[in-house]
């Protein structure tokens, strides 16, 4: 379908958030699904987009096999999974008009949909179709870096307004309710990462711990875990009790590919200030040129790899801290 875009909210939020302390789809509750009854046009629908968006099914020959079918055929439910299948087939016919779109969904939909509440399912495709049409059309692009906290409001605001010109409120709770839950969601933790009373390290743990119960924490599972491991890091300063601390969360085989990198990274970082000291060493004797290139040399091929030795000099030239 052409010139349709959806600017969602909750991705450009979390993004925001964590670049700005420097660190999708949200799973759906459980609800009840709804036989949706035979209704040609939806008196529940507010806007003046409602009527003009459906489609009558007598514009488009039934194949012949339709009655054949009645028994494959089931009522269409209004549920949160309603978009998901909308959108999956508006992606199918990417290339073709809205008008064209409209049409293929009424011939699917008539070998798909119960008689009873086959006219529903297809005005309610129609009027998502021309909600698309609209937000491509409106100024509703959410940008985290130069909006603040209430541009963004006003900003998601205005697409809610959106929505309702075109569905019913019980429509726009199966279709976007889990949206606007996440946005919410969102939209705290952003507000976390904007408060300036508060250091960069409390922000961190404030975001982790509100992902920790957020509706789409699954998605944040890895960040959740790693910030964890991070802290049984600082927490305790021997790799056995971080060991116990890891396995006692994550299990064994967790806690000992950890602890062998922890241990790998102190052996290296011992390297490095072993080399650091050796060089003052050198610099302070009192040795020739030649020598003091030879002593190093000696130094450097006893203790690093050709490879190892590329990061130190790059390390000590800087004088990063390890």
């Amino acid at each position: 379908m052409k010139k349709v875009v959806v600017y969602g909210g909750l991705l450009a939020l979390l993004l925001g958030a964590f670049l700005a302390i420097q660190l999708g789809h949200a799973p759906y509750p459980s609800v009840h699904s709804n036989s949706v009854e035979r209704s040609s046009s939806p008196t529940t629908v507010t806007g003046s987009h409602a009527t003009a968006s459906f489609i009558s099914p007598k514009l488009v020959a039934k194949p012949d096999d339709t009655h054949s079918s009645d028994n494959k055929r089931v009522p269409f439910r209004l549920d949160n999974r309603v978009r998901d299948k909308f959108e999956l087939f508006i992606a199918e016919h990417s290339e073709k008009a809205p008008l064209t779109v409209k049409l293929a969904f009424v011939k699917s939909s008539l070998l798909t949909y119960t008689e009873e509440t086959h006219d529903y399912a297809v005005g309610l495709f129609a009027r998502y179709v021309d909600y698309k049409v609209a937000l491509a059309d409106e100024n509703v692009e959410i940008d985290t870096v130069n909006f603040s906290l209430q541009d963004i409001r006003i900003k998601l605001d205005e697409r809610v307004d959106i929505r309702l010109q075109f569905f019913s409120q019980n429509e726009y709770d199966y279709l976007f309710g889990q949206d606007e839950h996440t946005d919410n969601e969102a939209l705290s933790r952003l507000a976390i990462a904007q408060d300036d009373t508060l250091s960069r390290a409390q922000k961190k743990d404030a975001i982790i711990e509100s992902l920790e119960v957020a509706s789409d924490r699954d998605a944040f599972k890895p960040t959740i875990d790693i910030h964890k491991i991070k802290k049984i890091k600082q927490q305790y300063k021997d790799n056995n009790s971080r060991f116990s601390a890891i396995s006692a969360e994550f299990g064994d085989e967790v806690a000992q590919r950890f602890v062998e990198l922890w241990s790998e990274q102190e052996g290296w970082e011992k390297k490095i200030e072993g080399y650091r000291l050796y060089l003052a060493q050198l610099n302070n004797n009192d040795v020739s040129k030649e020598a003091h290139h030879e002593l190093l040399r000696e130094y450097e091929e006893q203790h690093f790899t050709s490879n190892e030795l590329k990061r130190v000099k790059v390390l000590v030239s800087r004088k990063d801290p390890l």
